[in-house]
């Protein structure tokens, strides 16, 4: 089940329908480089940055409960609920800590496991914020509404889609019949009294979510269902208009300033700003610098293996070594090329499936050598830039 923005949904629809998948051991690469290490090779939280006195924890993409690679590659990034708990943790018992932000961009993720991350929101002792840089929807937004307080970044931020819904496929081959004492366990939503019996279960599930974010907002649950958006995403003005977050601030510079002296008309003195380069921010600023670095490692590192996996998983290697090499970010062109390939893929398969004897024939290719031709291309582009397999 799903507390998940409509557009994300469909995508994932539509890879389920094309039948795209990973297999075992292209799951197990992808759970290990999701995971990371640190030089020692230590396991590390992803998520967490510690500058000075200041945590932040980056909630980025879909939210599952473990590694899911539709949400890492097609849902705009993965964040897991667990790394958020103990992201959380490490921050709380920090003791050079005295604050954390939330810095969220995600539209939301599973209903399994939520519960978990807010509690560990609910028990973090130190000041915390949230702070939304793109949007918190759904399952997102409960988790910042946890927070001492909601910032959006500007006025474009979305927020809200305050719901549940489930999306049921319809196979008309099958007749499911369920035991006399049980006509809810398998509900036929093609009649009014099936489709009941599912709001049913929705409602519930419902309730509590409206009520973890009641209890966050302190407010109560009939204002969540009257006034939070009725399940609509809203502007940020908007949702600040109907209490839903406290505060939009302006766009970031990016440009980090430092105050110089600079004589006036008048005689005095007014800061002058300017561009600080990479060496005087090492210097002067070491552990910003120490942190910048590694997440541009980390981005790089996803950048390179997200294509890879694709790439495996749709059959559609060239598209992934081009991306590779030329530097592309995964969006949603690219994307797009993949999921045509995997649909592709699908389609030839089952033609072949249709006249297995005739593909042989025509084309005597033995399909564990191309796959384990792709499984040695893809080992040896992470092996020269460096990263584990």
């Amino acid at each position: 089940m799903w507390l998940l923005s409509a557009e994300v949904r469909e995508i994932f629809a539509q890879l389920l329908r094309s039948g795209v998948s990973l297999t075992e051991e292209q799951q197990s690469k992808f759970e290990a480089r999701y995971h990371g290490s640190d030089e020692d090779g230590n396991a590390r939280n992803r998520l967490l940055t510690v500058v000075d006195d200041k945590a932040e924890i980056l909630v980025k993409g879909v939210l599952t409960k473990s590694p899911n690679w539709m949400a890492m590659f097609f849902g705009g990034g993965n964040t897991t609920y667990p790394d958020i708990a103990s992201a959380l943790a490490e921050a709380d018992q920090n003791e050079k800590v005295t604050s954390a932000t939330l810095k969220i961009d995600s539209p939301g993720g599973q209903f399994e496991g939520l519960f978990d991350a807010l509690s560990a929101v609910e028990l973090f002792s130190k000041p915390l914020k949230a702070s939304v840089t793109g949007m918190a929807t759904s399952a997102a937004y409960a988790i910042a509404a946890k927070a001492d307080s909601i910032e959006a970044a500007n006025k474009a931020v979305l927020i809200g889609s305050i719901g549940v819904a489930a999306a049921i496929g319809v196979n008309d081959h099958e007749v499911v019949v369920t035991s006399t004492a049980a006509p809810k366990k398998r509900p036929d939503v093609t009649t009014e009294e099936g489709k009941a019996m599912v709001r049913e279960e929705l409602d519930a599930m419902h309730d509590i979510f409206a009520e973890a974010i009641a209890t966050g907002r302190q407010t109560t649950v009939k204002n969540i269902n009257t006034t939070y958006g009725q399940g609509a995403t809203l502007l940020a003005e908007a949702a600040l208009n109907r209490g839903m977050i406290d505060s939009i601030a302006g766009v970031s510079s990016l440009k980090l300033v430092r105050p110089a002296a600079q004589t006036t008309a008048s005689g005095g003195t007014k800061p002058e700003t300017g561009t600080m380069d990479i060496q005087t921010l090492k210097a002067q600023h070491p552990a910003v610098y120490a942190a910048a670095v590694q997440l541009g490692v980390d981005q790089e590192h996803d950048r390179v293996c997200s294509h890879i996996t694709l790439g495996e998983a749709s059959g559609d290697l060239k598209t992934a070594l081009a991306a590779v090499d030329s530097g592309a970010e995964m969006n949603d062109k690219i994307r797009a090329q993949y999921l045509a390939a995997s649909m592709n893929r699908a389609d030839t398969t089952a033609r072949t499936d249709d006249d297995g004897d005739a593909a042989a024939a025509a084309d005597n290719v033995d399909d564990s050598d191309v796959n384990a031709s792709d499984n040695a291309v893809a080992d040896l582009v992470c092996e020269r830039l460096g990263f584990e397999e």
